[in-house]
């Protein structure tokens, strides 16, 4: 399957689940996990129920570990794909501290914070690892 550029500019690949690329975003300002679906469908609702069913457990299995982990107090779920039509489903940790909030998330400016290779390394690891327990 071929990822859409501005995803994979975007984002740092993790790991396969499933069926589904989990990427996570470039800027480390918010735990932000992008799902990406082996699919040629670019709407969710257009899904088999059992592939909606796969990625509704992912996100719910990653918006846990974002408060968990990371201290998030509101987890953001959504498949927008105005821009980028392939379907991804963003999946973001939110705290009543970080820059945007309550804004949304969505075509602002956020601080510039990169992930360090070890910080990269250490969340593949440790969300790898909560995936494959539940």
């Amino acid at each position: 399957m071929i990822i859409h550029p501005q995803l994979i500019a975007d984002s740092h690949d993790l790991f396969n689940w499933q069926k589904c690329h989990v990427r996570l975003h470039k800027n480390a300002t918010l735990p932000w996990i992008i799902i990406i679906p082996e699919t040629d469908k670019i709407e969710f609702c257009d899904l088999p129920n059992e592939q909606q069913l796969e990625i509704t457990q992912l996100s719910r299995m990653i918006g846990d570990y974002f408060k968990s982990a990371c201290g998030a107090e509101k987890i953001n779920i959504a498949a927008i794909g105005n821009v980028v039509q392939q379907l991804h489903v963003h999946v973001i940790g939110r705290h009543s501290k970080d820059s945007l909030w309550p804004d949304v998330v969505w075509g602002r400016e956020l601080p510039d914070k990169s992930y360090s290779q070890q910080q990269l390394d250490d969340f593949k690891q440790k969300l790898r690892r909560v995936l494959d327990d539940d």
